[in-house]
C-alpha cells in the first residue's frame, strides 16, 4: 500500500471517528438517551391522533361533504339557498375490517349522514325546514362476516338488497339522479292563479312514500347475504323487519373497450313497515286509514349504463314500479294503485383539462303516482271518515277533492368537473320540473279533471369533496 492511500485511509478512519463522537454528543443533548427521547414524541403523536380501540381490527375513517347552491323559481316566485345536496348527502364513516384466518373475516360499517340543510325538504317559506332536528341520521351501523368462497352475510341496520337497484351510473355524475325529490320535494305546488298548496311536489311523485324512486330499495335492520361474484353477477338478498324481503341480481364488466353494468331487484312488503318509520320509498302507509298492520306491497326496480371507454361516451336509464293493493280498500272504490318511474340520462365523459374527468350529460324523466295523498315522513293523513284528507278548497286551482293520479316531468342539463388531486367534484346542473295532476271526487279515475300547477326550475351548483 503506498503513502497516498495510507493517508487518504487514515482520513477516512479519523472522520468516522468524529461522526461518532459528534453522534454521541447529539444524543447527550437530547438527555443522554436518544431512544427515551424518541418515545417521548411517539407518545406525544399518540395523544394528539384518533386511535382505534384494539390493533386487531383495522380502522379506516372516511366520508364526504357535499354543500351547493340552489337557485329555484317555482313560477311566482323565487330565491337561492344555501343546501346539503341530498342527491349525495354529506357524511362521515367508520369502517373495520379483521382477518381471522386464511378463509374468513369479520368487520363492521358505522356511517353517519349530516344534513342540516337538506335539499329534498326547503320550501318556499324557509331555506332551513328540519333545521337542527335534521343534523345526524344513522345511514349504517351493522357487521359482517365473510367467507370468501361462500359470501358475506350482514346483520344490522344497512341497505336492503334492492338498496341503488335504480341507480346504477358508469358517469361520475354526483350531482343528479333520477330521483326528483332531492331538489324540490319540500316546495310546495304553485298554483296558476299564484295561491300556494299545501301540497308538496314530493305529494305527487312516488317518492311521496318515503323518498327516491319506485321500485329502489332503503336501508332498515336487516339479515343481508351477498353472494361472491361470480363472471361479473352479485347476488343479494334480505329480511327485515316488520315481514319484508327482496332479492337483487347485479353485473359489471367490460368487453372490447365498452363498460357495462346493470341491475334488477324485487321486494315485497307483508306487514305495516311504513308505519313504524321507514328510510325509503316503500309502501304509502294507507294502511293506517284501516286502523290495521296489513300492507300488501311489492315494487321491482331496475336500471342499466353502458359506456364507451375510448370516446367516454355513455347512456344510462332505469325503471321500477310500485303496487299498493290496500288502495282500494282505503278509498272504498276502484283507484290507480300503480306508481312507476323510468329516466334516462346520456352523455360523454372524458378528461379535457388535465385535472380529471369532465362530465357532460342531459336528462329525461317521468315519475307517475296512482291515487293517495301523503304528507310529510310518508304518513298519509286521514280524516275521521277514516280516508285519507281531500285537498283543501281552492288548494289545488281546479281540483274536485282526492288525488287519482299525477305525472311529473323532468328535463335537465349539467356538467361534472373532476379534481383528482385534490378528490373534489365542482357540479352545475338545470332541472325543470312540470306536473299533471288529476283529482277527483273519490280518487278514481273515473271523472277526474286536470289542476292547474306550475312549472318549477332549479340550478343546483357546488361541490363535493371526500376525506
Amino acid at each position: 500500500m503506498t503513502g497516498r492511500y495510507k493517508a487518504t485511509t487514515s482520513r477516512l478512519a479519523i472522520a468516522t471517528i468524529a461522526s461518532v463522537l459528534a453522534s454521541g454528543a447529539m444524543a447527550a443533548d437530547l438527555g443522554g438517551n436518544c431512544c427515551a427521547d424518541l418515545e417521548e414524541r411517539v407518545a406525544e403523536l399518540e395523544a394528539t391522533t384518533a386511535r382505534k380501540g384494539n390493533r386487531k381490527v383495522s380502522l379506516t375513517v372516511s366520508g364526504q361533504v357535499n354543500e351547493a347552491i340552489i337557485f329555484w323559481d317555482d313560477g311566482y316566485e323565487s330565491n337561492a339557498y344555501v343546501v346539503t345536496n341530498n342527491s349525495s348527502r354529506t357524511r362521515f364513516r367508520f369502517v373495520g375490517d379483521a382477518k381471522i384466518n386464511s378463509e374468513w373475516s369479520a368487520g363492521y360499517l358505522l356511517e353517519i349522514g349530516v344534513r342540516y340543510a337538506n335539499s329534498g325538504n326547503r320550501n318556499q317559506g324557509t331555506d332551513r325546514a328540519g333545521g337542527e332536528a335534521n343534523q345526524f341520521d344513522i345511514r349504517h351501523s351493522a357487521w359482517w362476516m365473510e367467507r370468501k368462497d361462500v359470501g358475506r352475510i350482514w346483520l344490522g341496520e344497512t341497505s336492503t338488497a334492492t338498496d341503488g337497484i335504480t341507480e346504477i351510473n358508469l358517469a361520475n355524475v354526483v350531482a343528479v339522479g333520477s330521483d326528483p325529490s332531492a331538489w324540490n320535494g319540500g316546495f310546495f305546488l304553485r298554483n296558476d292563479n299564484n295561491s300556494l298548496s299545501t301540497r308538496s311536489w314530493n305529494s305527487i311523485t312516488p317518492s311521496f312514500a318515503g323518498a327516491w324512486n319506485a321500485g329502489e330499495g332503503d336501508r332498515n335492520n336487516v339479515l343481508k347475504y351477498v353472494s361472491p361474484t361470480l363472471h361479473g353477477f352479485t347476488f343479494t338478498s334480505a329480511w327485515g323487519e316488520d315481514d319484508q324481503w327482496d332479492v337483487a341480481l347485479r353485473y359489471a364488466g367490460e368487453f372490447n373497450g365498452v363498460r357495462f353494468a346493470a341491475g334488477i331487484g324485487y321486494r315485497e312488503i307483508r306487514d305495516n313497515f311504513g308505519k313504524n318509520g321507514g328510510d325509503g320509498p316503500i309502501c304509502s302507509d294507507l294502511s293506517t286509514a284501516l286502523n290495521t298492520s296489513a300492507v300488501d306491497c311489492n315494487t321491482l326496480g331496475m336500471s342499466a349504463s353502458i359506456m364507451h371507454v375510448p370516446t367516454g361516451v355513455y347512456v344510462s336509464g332505469s325503471y321500477g314500479y310500485i303496487d299498493d293493493d290496500n288502495r282500494d280498500a282505503v278509498f272504498g272504490v276502484n283507484v290507480k294503485d300503480r306508481d312507476e318511474h323510468w329516466y334516462i340520462q346520456g352523455g360523454i365523459e372524458r378528461n379535457y383539462f388535465g385535472i380529471g374527468l369532465t362530465t357532460i350529460y342531459g336528462e329525461y324523466g317521468r315519475f307517475e303516482t296512482g291515487a293517495g295523498l301523503a304528507g310529510a315522513g310518508g304518513t298519509a293523513p286521514v280524516s275521521t271518515a277514516g280516508r285519507p284528507l281531500a285537498f283543501g278548497v281552492g288548494d289545488i286551482q281546479g281540483g274536485l277533492g282526492f288525488l287519482s293520479s299525477s305525472e311529473v316531468d323532468i328535463w335537465g342539463i349539467g356538467i361534472n368537473q373532476q379534481i383528482s388531486a385534490a378528490a373534489m367534484d365542482i357540479y352545475l346542473s338545470y332541472r325543470n320540473f312540470e306536473a299533471d295532476v288529476r283529482t277527483s271526487a273519490t280518487g278514481a279515475s273515473a271523472g277526474s279533471v286536470k289542476a292547474s300547477v306550475k312549472d318549477f326550475d332549479a340550478v343546483m351548483m357546488g361541490a363535493i369533496i371526500r376525506f
